[in-house]
């Protein structure tokens, strides 16, 4: 595989997954208005919030793979670079992708989703002050 080739097909995941990390936004967004309802209903039946907590949970777990998915696939092209400057010249954006370390994106990406579920979760299952 060429360098170009490998650009070109990374570039065709990045496109088709932002659609995907966008259905995931809409989905994040229902949470919290499922959650908003329910904290503002304040006798929301307990039916109703373990729906809505399962419903949450997967939402995230889903987030958590997609943007995972997104690390990992950089880690791959990353690997791919690195064996594919063994044998012939790359660019210097290749040779800059090769060197990068993720670690810190996995760290925001956790923070991140888990961000969302504490004010999901908190939504659904504290008591609204009077």
């Amino acid at each position: 595989m060429t360098e170009y080739e490998a650009w070109t097909l990374m570039a065709a995941f990045f496109t088709s997954n932002a659609v995907f990390f966008l259905g995931l936004i809409v989905a994040v967004w229902l949470g919290f208005r499922m959650s908003n309802n329910i904290y503002e209903a304040g006798n929301s039946p307990m039916i109703a919030k373990a729906l809505t907590t399962a419903y949450c949970l997967c939402v995230a777990f889903f987030m958590f793979i997609n943007l995972s998915g997104n690390v990992s696939l950089l880690n791959n092209f990353a690997a791919g670079f690195s064996q594919l400057a063994e044998t012939t010249e790359i660019s210097e954006a290749a040779r800059r992708l090769a060197d990068t370390d993720t670690t810190v994106q996995n760290i925001v990406n956790l923070v991140f989703v888990l961000s969302i579920i504490v004010f999901q979760m908190a939504g659904v299952w504290m008591k609204k002050s009077d």
